[in-house]
């Protein structure tokens, strides 16, 4: 809504960066092995997202707007934050009703796909990015899904434990949240 849509943009980033302090915090089996897979996904992801804006030919043609914060080489920061909370709260979400990796694993990207088709109509509308034709082609839902099988397949292969409730909870949220904004922008309700 035009009253509060600057002030949603201004603490995007730091929403982002408080939602994945968060399910951390709630995290209950801290050791190398969990750091190094969760800074992996981190890592990968920046690397995977700065290819992407630079060559066109991951995602497709776009770019980052202002409403994520700082980046790095054209990509923010809090988007490799972004991809450690999905996968690790879409992780957690599946391994809540099975404990077999393979469900898990095409669940949890599976879910990441769901969101992303979501978050894609609301991106523009906060300055987060947008694409040259504005709507995503298939490829950026094909690299998506890959990746998110990669990072889901990391946390079974690695038995990262996710049952963590708050990083469910956040999920949800997040996703009713982006329901809300596309359904006032769809209606124009303001």
């Amino acid at each position: 809504m035009p009253l509060t849509h600057d002030l949603f943009k201004l603490i995007t980033p730091y929403t982002l960066v408080l939602v994945t302090g968060a399910i951390l915090m709630h995290h209950k089996e801290w050791n190398i092995k969990t750091i190094a897979v969760l800074a992996s996904i981190f890592i990968l992801s920046i690397i995977t997202e700065i290819i992407g804006v630079a060559t066109g030919k991951l995602f497709g043609v776009y770019a980052y707007g202002q409403g994520l914060g700082i980046k790095i080489i054209d990509v923010p920061v809090v988007i490799g934050l972004n991809w450690v909370f999905l996968v690790y709260a879409s992780n957690g979400i599946i391994s809540k009703y099975t404990s077999k990796s393979g469900p898990i694993i095409i669940g949890g990207a599976s879910l990441m796909i769901l969101y992303d088709i979501l978050l894609e109509k609301v991106a523009p509308l906060m300055d987060m990015w947008e694409f040259l034709k504005n709507d995503p082609p298939i490829n950026n839902y094909v690299v998506w899904f890959l990746l998110a099988l990669l990072f889901n397949w990391a946390i079974q292969y690695f038995k990262i434990d996710t049952h963590n409730r708050p990083a469910r909870w956040l999920f949800f949220i997040q996703f009713g949240f982006f329901i809300g904004i596309v359904i006032l922008n769809e209606f124009n309700i303001n």
